[in-house]
């Protein structure tokens, strides 16, 4: 943790000094990270007839209490507006914990018929909850920044449909941020408050820790019915809309960094680096002129082909230049040299390897291109491996306090019983959840419950979360 964070502050992804705990200044470099993480999913919402709109981050306290189930989960982290000055307000106000109860409220009046089905809402957003355990920036914030998308569907296969399509969506983001994760369909006793079942997205860290990076629900009826999202069929008869929920947060750069950096700092895919290439001058007495005069000549070529580059021709050492750039996670630098100029070449340096190649000027976009492509294959396939590495399966208790007593337990495949008093003994005793089965996919037990003994019912997941 003293790792991560002394990265993201060095990095410029994260200010925590704002003197209000868990709500922080995501800086220029993590702004723009998340930027290019929402330009990724923006492209897929577009693509599946999502509305992108903005809702009010006030919210009515009565809307949230309309759903019991709902509102009893979120009251330990519901931050209330009573007050406007001296003056009692007539009635509270949430700051938007989450957006379910203002959308529905205003689906219920937009909704008449089956003509208005289906509607697919997304919106990018500041959420505001009150966490009563430690906060870490990114990881578990009290303000965070997410996408939230809400949909409703004429019948209970179409929001099956719009499960799936939602998974898709995530999965494939997630692949293209080079992460790791398992999709695990959570315990009841984890679903998220009102929904009829959820889905997690559970990403590995190097540390034996998961976290989790993304959320879908199937919500069936229940909120459709308590804010009478009510809409005529076909054949005139009525019913109730049936709705899903996913989002995922400004955690996902969090797991970025974590999955894939290092002892030198960052290492990003190249498409969500800020800066992608990093040039810098090695300057010789005499030869200063031909460096800096090449130096400019390749920025200026790689900057019109699109490429976001620097070219760093001031005062400090070539040494702090280069460490600089390795800890923010540039992906390549370019070294130029007097001989480098006389041979009509430059040096590229991969973040992720070191390696070093030498390329002719007249080859150079094209190399970037194919060390781009290089550097992204290397980080999938690193993360792939960590996700194998971090599965263990395990059948006694023995061994599951064993695995828990290492530094690195990362995610445990067991057997349960489906009984909530034995998640909670592995909570109690080992600090770690049931995560819960493998979603679409039936596991067969392999053993009885490591907990009491009794006939397990399911292959679950164990880990200690973030």
């Amino acid at each position: 943790m003293a790792w991560y964070l002394d990265v993201i502050r060095r990095a410029e992804i994260v200010d925590t000094r704002t003197g209000v705990k868990g709500a922080n200044v995501l800086m220029s470099n993590g702004y723009e990270i998340w930027k290019r993480m929402q330009n990724i999913l923006d492209e897929k919402f577009y693509g599946t007839n999502h509305k992108t709109m903005i809702f009010p981050l006030l919210i009515p306290e009565k809307f949230l209490m309309m759903e019991k189930e709902h509102f009893e989960g979120f009251v330990p982290e519901v931050a209330l507006v009573t007050h406007a000055g001296e003056k009692k307000l007539e009635e509270n106000y949430a700051l938007r914990p989450t957006s379910e109860t203002i959308m529905y409220h205003l689906y219920s009046q937009w909704i008449r018929s089956y003509t208005d089905l289906p509607l697919k809402v997304n919106q990018w957003c500041n959420i505001i909850r009150i966490d009563t355990k430690d906060t870490r920036p990114l990881l578990r914030d009290r303000e965070f920044h997410w996408t939230e998308a809400h949909t409703c569907h004429e019948t209970a296969e179409e929001a099956e449909e719009q499960v799936k399509e939602s998974m898709w969506i995530y999965s494939t983001f997630f692949d293209e941020c080079c992460l790791p994760y398992l999709v695990l369909k959570r315990p009841k006793h984890d679903t998220f408050p009102g929904a009829e079942y959820s889905v997690a997205y559970d990403c590995p860290l190097p540390d034996g820790k998961s976290l989790q990076i993304g959320t879908t629900h199937n919500l069936a009826q229940g909120f459709s019915k308590v804010f009478k999202i009510k809409f005529q069929k076909a054949d005139g008869s009525h019913d109730f809309a049936y709705q899903t929920c996913y989002g995922l947060s400004t955690r996902v750069i969090a797991a970025v960094i974590g999955v894939h950096g290092d002892d030198r700092g960052l290492i990003l895919p190249p498409y969500l680096a800020p800066t992608q290439i990093a040039i810098i001058p090695i300057i010789f007495k005499g030869k200063e002129e031909k460096v800096k005069k090449t130096s400019k000549e390749i920025y200026e070529k790689i900057k019109s082909s699109g490429i976001r580059v620097i070219l760093d021709d001031g005062p400090k050492t070539s040494g702090w230049k280069f460490n600089e750039y390795e800890l923010r996670g540039v992906p390549l630098r370019i070294e130029v040299g007097p001989r480098d100029v006389e041979k009509g070449s430059v040096i590229i340096v991969r973040r992720d390897t070191k390696e070093k190649i030498e390329v002719k000027n007249e080859d150079i976009i094209e190399e970037i291109q194919k060390l781009f492509e290089a550097i992204t294959t290397e980080l999938k396939q690193r993360a792939k491996t960590l996700l194998e590495k971090s599965v263990s399966t395990i059948e006694t208790l023995e061994e599951i306090e064993e695995k828990f007593n290492t530094k690195k337990p990362g995610f445990i495949r067991t057997n349960w019983c489906g009984n909530k008093k034995c998640a909670e003994y592995i909570k109690e005793n080992f600090r770690a959840n049931i995560l819960g089965t493998k979603y679409g996919e039936v596991e067969q037990v392999f053993g009885d419950c490591p907990v009491c003994g009794e006939k397990a019912k399911h292959v679950v997941y164990l880990s200690r979360t973030y």
